[in-house]
């Protein structure tokens, strides 16, 4: 809006427009991956990992449609230099690498929407994730820079390679300097025991005795016997931090070849932590509301476990006395966490476990069948529970969050009194933090768009 160069038609120029802002968007996004632990701290996991996977269809949909507004036809193959007001500034050149960078972010979000449904390991792609990513920064920039009209413009060449610049140093920290720096820090096994069917307890020892500065209900990435970038996979800490101990647990189901490998590890094995992340759980230690309900399914108890043993350790009567309502769902008895093991029940004045089995055996004597609305209804009137006031914390299968969201949503409990964490969003589910979530990004990229028909007529 500032340059006084000569008009272009308007399509042409809200083309222009289109791409910069989702060519912006793509190198914005190497910083919400979620691996910056400030932005995961602060505005938790959840949120910046749902801006960057419902930006990621915002930034493919203005790209798509950039190259198909154009009226001008293409330079000259004898008028080099910058960009004719009569003509594009479109070499072939910048032509193929156009195509490739918008191939390759087609690939890109399509492999990251079908990735429940694919057969492909989770290893894999992570790192054809990176590859495309670095393609599209990379020969985005090239065709920016060599077809983009604006881009002649000094200062909006050096932006342009600043975002580069630190794209591309978002991943040269994770994926070079993390690993030198963890690789002087291993950590240790110092216990992996099996606490339930196929769930194992791991406790992690660092050897010169450094305390990880973390928070009850945060998670971190684990490594197994060198500290190289992959493979590596994200686990709910159990553990509780403490002065007097640096060791760290986590609760590790084995449903996979990584996994599987944790299983298998022995006292003195060396292991790789990159963590703190997130924030789910410090609703917990808010005294806004006087009733706490946790729901866990499976594994998903283990950052309520170390919720509980947070309040437990720093003894705050108020949480205490606090009525919590622990709601612990699994499909068979045998998978069951024995949670007096895990942490002193009898310490709180007010919490309350309702064990769940959906596949019992003769002599279960608990509650049976599947967490649906009408259980979770019946059990929140059992125990007294105004689903209106209470703050609810969810963790487990993906399924089981949007049905139990969905539940708490029909009995009248806000929005902002339900914390849940995922790190694959199917948006499609019809729950209200789904749909919060696609408003919340169809009315940003309108505020984008409108910007841009904005800049294109002024």
């Amino acid at each position: 809006m500032g340059l006084s160069l000569p008009n272009r038609p308007w399509t042409d120029e809200l083309s222009s427009s289109l791409a910069m802002i989702g060519f912006n968007i793509i190198l914005i996004e190497f910083w919400l991956s979620g691996r910056v632990k400030l932005l995961s701290k602060i505005l938790g996991i959840d949120w910046v990992l749902q801006v960057h996977q419902l930006f990621a269809r915002t930034a493919l949909v203005f790209l798509l449609v950039h190259p198909f507004m154009y009226t001008l036809p293409s330079q000259p193959v004898w008028m080099m230099g910058a960009s004719h007001q009569n003509f594009l500034g479109l070499t072939l050149a910048s032509g193929l690498t156009g195509m490739l960078s918008l191939f390759a972010l087609i690939c890109l979000v399509g492999l990251a929407i079908t990735r429940k449904s694919s057969e492909i390991s989770y290893e894999a792609w992570r790192l054809s994730h990176v590859v495309l990513a670095l393609i599209i920064a990379t020969v985005g920039f090239f065709h920016t820079i060599d077809a983009g009209r604006y881009a002649q413009e000094l200062w909006v060449k050096a932006y342009w390679q600043l975002m580069l610049g630190l794209a591309l140093l978002s991943v040269v920290w994770t994926y070079v300097v993390k690993p030198l720096i963890q690789n002087k820090n291993a950590y240790e096994v110092m216990s992996i025991k099996q606490v339930s069917m196929g769930i194992w307890e791991l406790v992690l020892k660092h050897p010169a005795a450094n305390q990880m500065n973390y928070q009850a209900g945060q998670f971190a990435w684990l490594k197994i016997g060198s500290s190289s970038p992959m493979p590596e996979n994200p686990f709910s800490i159990a553990s509780c931090a403490s002065k007097n101990s640096s060791d760290i647990s986590f609760l590790i189901k084995d449903v996979g070849d990584f996994t599987h490998q944790i299983s298998q590890l022995q006292a003195g094995h060396k292991m790789f932590v990159d963590g703190p992340y997130g924030n789910f759980g410090v609703e917990a230690f808010s005294n806004d509301q006087d009733q706490l309900v946790m729901i866990a399914g499976g594994v998903g108890v283990a950052p309520m476990i170390s919720i509980l043993r947070q309040i437990e350790r720093d003894q705050d009567t108020s949480l205490m006395n606090k009525k919590i309502l622990l709601i612990y769902g699994n499909r068979v008895t045998e998978q069951a966490i024995n949670l007096k093991d895990m942490v002193r029940l009898e310490s709180f004045k007010h919490l309350e476990v309702i064990q769940l089995v959906s596949e019992p055996t003769s002599d279960w004597q608990g509650l049976t069948g599947v967490l649906d609305t009408t259980m979770l209804e019946r059990m929140l009137s059992a125990h007294q529970i105004n689903s209106k006031t209470a703050q609810f914390m969810i963790c487990g299968p993906a399924e089981m969050i949007d049905s139990v969201e969905t539940s708490l949503d029909q009995f009248g409990a806000p929005l902002a009194n339900i914390a849940s964490e995922k790190f694959q969003y199917d948006f499609g589910k019809k729950n209200p933090k789904n749909r919060r979530s696609v408003i919340s990004a169809i009315l940003g990229s309108a505020a984008l768009l409108s910007a841009a028909i904005y800049a294109t007529l002024h």
